[in-house]
């Protein structure tokens, strides 16, 4: 019994740890987006409008 309640009690926490990890990483991939947006942003700024 004792050994179901620990394997368990593992499962869980790898559980919880593999969630937090995901929720990280979206976290991440949507904080790089913006800087990637801004940098792009600030370079098309810095090359100023082609004039005709």
């Amino acid at each position: 019994m004792a050994f179901v309640v620990c394997a368990t009690s593992a499962l869980a926490v790898a559980n919880i740890f593999y969630a937090w990890r995901a929720y990280h990483h979206q976290i991440e991939l949507r904080d790089k987006m913006t800087r990637e947006r801004v940098t792009y942003m600030l370079w098309v700024m810095a090359n100023g409008v082609p004039e005709h």
